[in-house]
């Protein structure tokens, strides 16, 4: 009882404390407790943890990512932590609140069965009492007057059997009333520990309910900032494909300009050169295929959120040399959305390359001219929607991105 009394008082003291300035915690689990209680709370504790501040931690989302997107994906850590936090909060709740069912109706039939047993302990009592009165009124047996009186030997025995019976009983009503004492006395304990437990409990209930609510509040904020987040990141993902509109059309109108020219020059075999010689294919961060980033290309095909990544990006040191994957007609495009600054090199039967997030292009080389494989083209850099300096690199057939790695190796 030390322990849930100590607990209960830590309780108390957490719930007076203003909400403001409480952070979700862990809280005490008594093993005392039902069953029931204990693992809801112990799975509570397992799942949560020493908790921050949900709300703290939306605010600092502001501060600790710079774009949107990448406050987006926090975000989602986040309220999927907070879902199963209030999954887990909700259900100590249920778990407590039938325990305290329970124990109201153990109080309840303890009390009746209580007020029963005094019932009879007051009906031996009269009765004990009266025995009392009788024996003050008229004296206690008097043994030798009953051995003089008797008439003969079978009314002696018969008076002396009588007395004993009479002893007997006084004795058995005595003790009948020490054991039903004793049963009161326990009843009343129980009574008062099954109460204990229930204010107890009603004190973890209140500080569960008050942390729920909270999290509750921060998962409001959370799903409006969310609203927020998508509508702005929606904006600039129109930009994107219209730019990637863009780049379509101008790869389709270039490849019916230059393919005849390009193809004459060496280029459109299908050999593709590394297009950054300083750093191979344990520079790629990441792949071609579908992924979770929002400004990727809209495919169907992939599972939700149906983005693909059209190319393989190459994590080379800012300022790195690109160089042209095989023979063909350049084209240079100066940009501030999706891939930045970018190149596209026209090879001939179908083939074409995109190279993206150039810091710069080389000196000395102008759109329309022919370009030998591996002709130093740009330099590698973080322009347009980058999260970091990377060469984006797409091949693609027909106008149609397939995977670089078919062709390179990697």
């Amino acid at each position: 009882m030390r322990a849930r009394i100590a607990a209960a008082v830590a309780i108390a003291l957490a719930v007076w404390v203003p909400s403001t300035a409480r952070n979700v915690s862990a809280i005490y689990c008594f093993p005392g407790d039902p069953p029931a209680v204990y693992q809801a709370c112990v799975a509570y504790n397992q799942g949560i943890g020493q908790q921050v501040n949900n709300q703290q931690q939306l605010m600092d989302l502001v501060t600790q990512y710079h774009t949107a997107e990448a406050q987006l994906n926090a975000l989602g850590a986040l309220m999927n932590s907070l879902s199963n936090q209030i999954a887990s909060q909700k259900s100590l709740i249920a778990q407590t609140q039938a325990s305290i069912d329970d124990l109201d109706r153990k109080i309840r039939l303890g009390e009746a069965d209580l007020t029963l047993l005094k019932s009879h302990l007051s009906v031996r009592q009269q009765i004990l009492n009266q025995r009392l009165r009788y024996v003050d009124s008229h004296g206690a047996i008097n043994y030798v007057q009953l051995v003089l009186t008797a008439s003969n030997f079978n009314d002696l025995m018969n008076r002396l059997i009588g007395a004993q019976q009479i002893a007997a009983s006084d004795q058995r009503l005595v003790n009948d009333l020490h054991a039903q004492r004793f049963e009161v006395a326990q009843a009343n304990a129980d009574l008062g520990v099954q109460h204990d437990q229930v204010t107890a409990l009603l004190q973890q209930q209140k500080a569960t309910e008050a942390d729920l609510e909270k999290n509750l509040a921060a998962q409001q904020a959370a799903f409006a900032y969310e609203k927020q987040l998508e509508s702005q990141l929606t904006n600039q993902y129109v930009l994107i494909e219209q730019q990637r509109a863009a780049i379509d059309a101008q790869v389709a109108a270039l490849a019916l300009q230059y393919e005849a020219a390009a193809k004459a020059a060496g280029g459109g075999t299908g050999q593709f050169e590394w297009p950054i010689p300083t750093c191979g294919h344990s520079c790629i961060s990441q792949g071609f295929g579908c992924n979770s980033y929002w400004f990727e290309q809209y495919e169907p095909s992939c599972p939700y959120p149906n983005r693909i990544h059209t190319g393989i990006d190459i994590a080379a040191p800012w300022g790195s040399p690109v160089v042209a994957a095989d023979t063909g007609v350049i084209y240079m495009y100066p940009g501030s959305y999706g891939y930045g600054n970018y190149i596209v090199i026209i090879h001939g039967n179908g083939y074409s390359t995109l190279y993206g997030h150039l810091s710069s292009f080389a000196p000395g080389i102008s759109s329309g001219q022919i370009i030998a494989r591996g002709d130093l083209i740009a330099l590698e850099g973080s322009t347009g929607n980058s999260t970091g300096p990377h060469l984006h690199f797409e091949i693609r057939v027909n106008n149609v991105w397939k995977d670089p790695c078919i062709w390179l190796g990697c």
